[in-house]
């Protein structure tokens, strides 16, 4: 699934994994292939399966999505964490996620029901060097995750920060070449947290808001791209920067390429990697895909990054 409103009669959900007879990854006798880029999933769905391509009346273009009759299982990453905390034949990736949540919750007071599993491990088609990704669930969970991960990394010999070969790893990995030099590259990412090594793993935690929550309905708001644009910032408000998605209030805003009276008044992503990139007070440089959003109380623009390689969102200065 994808960002937290869904239509009716379709749940949004991008393309990750395929079946493939080249694929690596198997499970029940068959293989598939991992797909990374968002522009390689449309094409590979646009050419193979074209049904779960639909246009999106709130969203006011095409996304992905599976129409709600056609699920056939939905995978739940807390059953998935308590299939693993009670399996006696879990392999390494398991049992370091096992111990990576078990520490975290032991540490942070929070109970097991507040996380989950995601990502290859969630679905079964993960491999050895497969990162191990988590769900904290609600947002005073994500603050409690952010400071008990700022302790054991100081603390805990088994986390660790990324270093400058992770941090080359993940650059070239995500493609990032032609977006950000890797100096930036590498001061943006050094400061995260909620990623890094435990127990000579890659571990990812995304928080997510609770259900409780999720106060906006879909067909609340509409929105309408409105082309790229880029700009400069400071950040005003923070308080969502450790969710996904993320979104991060601006005033002082200047636009330096793109229309200069669309200016908009947040940066929001559905990318977990932006989360806690940027912070309240610092001055940013931002670029992604422009939209308009209506309400029946309010009408103005927002940024949105991380459905292009060339998006960017980091501090100057």
């Amino acid at each position: 699934m994808k960002g937290l409103l869904h239509p009716p009669d379709t749940i949004v959900a991008y393309l990750r994994y395929y079946p493939d007879n080249r694929g690596a990854r198997l499970r029940s006798g068959r293989r598939y292939l991992k797909v990374y880029e968002l522009s390689q999933r449309h094409r590979l769905l646009a050419h193979k399966w074209p049904q779960y391509l639909y246009y999106d009346e709130v969203q006011g273009r095409e996304l992905q999505g599976v129409p709600r009759d056609e699920v056939l299982k939905l995978h739940k990453p807390e059953h998935r964490l308590t299939a693993i905390l009670h399996s006696r034949h879990r392999d390494t990736l398991e049992t370091g996620a096992a111990s990576l949540i078990e520490v975290l919750a032991r540490r942070s007071g929070l109970p097991l029901a507040s996380f989950g599993i995601s990502g290859s491990l969630l679905v079964g088609l993960h491999r050895r060097d497969s990162d191990i990704d988590v769900i904290a669930y609600g947002a005073e969970a994500a603050r409690c995750v952010h400071r008990t991960l700022n302790a054991l990394l100081e603390e805990d010999e088994y986390f660790h920060r990324y270093g400058e070969h992770d941090l080359r790893r993940l650059y070239a990995r995500r493609g990032l070449q032609h977006a950000i030099g890797f100096k930036d590259f590498a001061m943006q990412e050094s400061r995260k947290v909620l990623q890094g090594r435990f127990m000579d793993h890659d571990y990812f935690i995304r928080c997510v808001k609770g259900w409780r929550e999720v106060t906006e309905v879909y067909g609340d708001a509409w929105y309408r791209p409105k082309g790229r644009s880029t700009i400069s910032a400071r950040v005003l408000d923070d308080a969502e920067s450790l969710l996904t998605p993320c979104r991060y209030l601006l005033e002082h805003v200047r636009v330096l390429a793109g229309a200069t009276s669309r200016t908009p008044r947040e940066v929001v992503s559905f990318r977990g990697r932006f989360a806690e990139q940027v912070r309240g007070g610092e001055r940013i440089v931002a670029r992604g895909r422009l939209e308009s959003v209506h309400s029946e109380e309010s009408h103005h623009f927002r940024l949105v990054v991380g459905e292009s390689r060339t998006d960017v969102l980091r501090t100057v200065g």
